[in-house]
């Protein structure tokens, strides 16, 4: 027979019921382990994630501010067929000169300058730079 030394002595549980011994504690929170190209594609992701909240911000803003002036060109549009009908009820009334010219130059103003914003919202929405270029 072979005789080893005994080099450490571990204590042993000694319980009455004989059942096996509780589970070891699992840690709650186990450490991560990404490789390389793992973390490179979690990191592409949340890239392509933050342009695509990025462009989808500035897209609602150019729809806010399309809206606004689309409002603004409606109002006026608006004015003009009150214009018209005030023209024709009201034809040889006194002053009635001086306010329509009033009301045509502001309605005017309003039209041309809401048609110069949205030519150039419309412009700024086809010439987009791509993301990343300047």
């Amino acid at each position: 027979m072979i005789h080893r030394a005994v080099k450490s002595v571990t204590p042993f549980d000694f319980r009455s019921d004989f059942c096996a011994a509780p589970p070891a504690q699992v840690d709650a929170d186990p450490a991560v382990s990404l490789t390389t190209p793992e973390l490179l594609q979690m990191l592409a992701e949340a890239r392509a994630e933050g342009a695509a909240m990025a462009q989808a911000d500035a897209a609602r803003a150019d729809l806010a501010y399309l809206q606004t002036a689309t409002n603004a060109l409606n109002e006026a549009l608006a004015n003009l067929v009150a214009l018209t009908g005030h023209l024709e009820a009201c034809a040889y009334e006194e002053g009635f000169s001086e306010r329509a010219h009033a009301l045509i130059r502001a309605t005017a103003r309003t039209i041309l300058d809401g048609q110069g914003d949205l030519f150039a919202a419309q412009h700024s929405l086809k010439t987009g730079t791509p993301e990343g270029t300047p």
